[in-house]
């Protein structure tokens, strides 16, 4: 396979898996151990590419209500900025503390399987005990922490940034649409931060720039793939629950354990 293929298929991966409740980080691992991609060629720089498309997706998708939000520190209105703040701090930070040691001990095959079955297992409890009573205007502190400390969490392969954060929502009685819309919020900051991480790291590290026709198409499939899988799950989640992407983790799950067994991936 060619890179510019290569690149069109992680562009694809990263932008729906991105947002739909599957694990970006799980899909991207896999699909290059499996395409057997050359770190060379798709290094640091690539995945700056991959990021930013995302990131521009969902800043795009929610521009009315980023742009909202700016208006209203300017007014002195600080509430909603400031529990965006809050929320995305426990990632921020849990990212700067954990992020190495997870990405060089937690990223194995056999992980990201028990994540997956995890991450299911919330998404069933969370939708268990929803009440829905609840919109975003009627957020508390406690509520953007929680979600907040969900989505840390998901430094961890496999269960989901956009699953488990939603589910938090759910937990602390959000309507699920709104859950989704402030997960959405919470998850841009970190994916710029994740993002602007990895240029400064690609900055520091000789040859892992990719060529510059691999990095567009990278950055304009995941921008296209992110954009559409974002206005999908905002529409989906109004009449449907996490639990339709239930079986589809499990059944990846148990593909993986199975191809771990055949001596087709190393655990």
């Amino acid at each position: 396979m060619n890179d510019a293929a290569a690149a069109a298929i992680l562009g694809v991966i990263q932008g729906l898996t991105e947002f739909l409740p599957v694990s970006s980080t799980a899909h991207l691992i896999l699909a290059s151990d499996v395409l057997k991609l050359d770190p060379e060629r798709f290094g640091l720089s690539f995945d700056v590419a991959l990021h930013l498309g995302t990131a521009l997706a969902v800043l795009l998708y929610f521009a009315r209500t980023w742009i909202g939000l700016v208006a209203d520190v300017f007014r002195g209105r600080w509430r909603m900025p400031a529990l965006v703040v809050l929320g995305t701090a426990p990632a921020a930070i849990a990212g700067v503390l954990f992020q190495s040691a997870v990405e060089r001990e937690l990223r194995s095959p056999v992980f990201i399987a028990a994540g997956l079955v995890i991450g299911s297992i919330v998404f069933v409890a969370a939708e268990a005990v929803a009440r829905q009573r609840r919109t975003i205007g009627d957020l508390t502190v406690v509520d953007a922490l929680f979600m907040g400390a969900a989505q840390a969490i998901a430094l961890l392969p496999g269960i989901s940034r956009s699953g488990i954060t939603i589910s938090a929502g759910l937990v602390r009685e959000l309507n699920r649409e709104e859950a989704t819309r402030f997960s959405f919020l919470l998850a841009t900051p970190v994916i710029l931060g994740a993002g602007a991480k990895t240029l400064l790291d690609a900055r520091k590290a000789a040859g892992l720039f990719a060529e510059p026709d691999v990095l567009a198409i990278g950055f304009v499939t995941s921008f296209l793939f992110g954009i559409a899988a974002v206005a999908f799950m905002v529409r989906f989640l109004r009449g449907h629950s996490l639990n339709w992407f239930v079986a589809y983790r499990v059944v990846l799950a148990a593909v993986i354990v199975l191809a771990i067994a055949a001596g087709l991936l190393a655990p």
